[in-house]
């Protein structure tokens, strides 16, 4: 289950909403407002899963409760969900045809910003856009739509999930020495994500005589060509697959995430470095620039050099304790302001709705009166 659709589901009846999870299962929640219908048992890509979802709601008579609303977590994902004809709000994490242009090429891009694309953002009631450059996007090219209709909205991290950190032994789950310094990367090892600067930037600090070990959790494409470096860097550790609770115990001990990515919506990883009091040194991607300044990190030109130079003084410099995150940056990502947020968006749209549903009957029977009124006047 995804990070998002996980906090959601964990803090849904304490907002007030009850959820049908459609996803690839099977899941387990211990909250009753959350009930999961799975749409297939595993999955290898996104477009299976977009064909799975379409058939699903075709072939399996899946009812849509009156007066619900849904919450779509991707463009692909509110297309696929059109025919149900039932309101939707389109959760935006980042502008998908641009991620597609990075890892596919032109021509994906192209075709899912031809057809997919526009009919998400027409069918959509609402766009929740993580960053003002999604929102940015959205109200430049859409802008016969109304500019109320695209909202800008930080997508925050569960803070409780950070307590007593670390809860397990991480250095002797990855072979990682006691006094060894950590360069932590987590993310899909996708084009986007630039896991080469990053290796290039670990070449420049291993070659001024830092001592360190870097640690990269991901899996992804790009994944053979970091398996066939490792043993030309004697720093580099690679966790192709752990759990979320691991990457949190290696965030309580790492000493410094590095993002390098090209393009990115709101890396969730970001916002769980700040929730641990972990630096981040980042690329200028998402709302990095917002929340990076001082002890919390710091944005810098992708460029190995440059790069390197930051990661070395985060490594020299004494890491921020968990309980001094800045009070207004600790609301900011919390997650529970997220879920109130959504979950007034969600009721809007809901009321809205209902009020179309009893105004167009009426103004259809007033139309054929008035129809009958000329008729009996003639």
């Amino acid at each position: 289950m995804q990070t998002f659709v996980r906090m959601l589901c964990a803090v849904s009846s304490e907002v007030g909403l009850e959820l049908t999870v459609l996803g690839v299962g099977p899941h387990e929640s211990h909250e009753s407002s959350v009930h999961f219908s799975p749409v297939l048992a595993s999955v290898r890509s996104e477009s299976e899963y977009v064909r799975a979802l379409k058939k699903f709601v075709r072939t399996r008579g899946f009812q849509v409760p009156e007066e619900s609303v849904i919450l779509a977590n991707a463009e692909h994902y509110s297309w696929a969900l059109r025919n149900l004809h039932v309101p939707t709000v389109l959760l935006a994490h980042g502008v998908v045809s641009e991620t597609l242009r990075i890892r596919r090429g032109r021509l994906s891009a192209f075709l899912f910003r031809a057809f997919i694309e526009p009919r998400a953002i027409r069918n959509a009631r609402r766009v929740i856009c993580v960053t003002d450059r999604v929102r940015e996007y959205y109200t430049h090219r859409y802008d016969r739509e109304p500019a109320e209709k695209f909202v800008s909205m930080s997508i925050g991290v569960e803070l409780g999930a950070f307590e007593h950190r670390p809860r397990g032994s991480p250095r002797k789950d990855f072979a990682i020495d006691e006094d060894s310094s950590i360069v932590l990367f987590v993310g899909r090892l996708s084009p986007e994500k630039n896991v080469s600067l990053f290796l290039a930037a670990g070449d420049h600090l291993a070659s001024s005589g830092q001592k360190f070990n870097a640690v990269v959790v991901g899996e992804g494409p790009e994944g053979d060509r970091l398996a066939a470096t490792l043993s030309k860097r004697p720093w580099l550790r690679w966790v192709p697959r752990t759990s979320h609770d691991q990457v949190l115990d290696l965030m309580a001990v790492a000493n410094v995430l590095a993002i390098t990515s090209t393009y990115e919506g709101l890396p969730i990883v970001l916002l769980e470095a700040l929730g641990s009091g972990l630096p981040v040194v980042s690329t200028d991607v998402g709302r990095a620039r917002h929340f990076l300044r001082g002890a919390t990190g710091v944005v810098v030109e992708p460029d190995p050099a440059a790069f390197a130079r930051a990661l070395r003084e985060a490594l020299l410099a004494r890491r921020t304790k968990r309980g001094s995150i800045d009070p207004a940056i600790r609301t900011a990502i919390d997650f529970r302001t997220t879920a109130r947020s959504i979950a007034t968006i969600l009721r809007q749209v809901r009321d809205e709705a209902s009020v179309r549903r009893a105004v167009i009957p009426h103004a259809r029977q007033r139309s054929w009166d008035d129809k009958l009124g000329e008729v009996r006047m003639k």
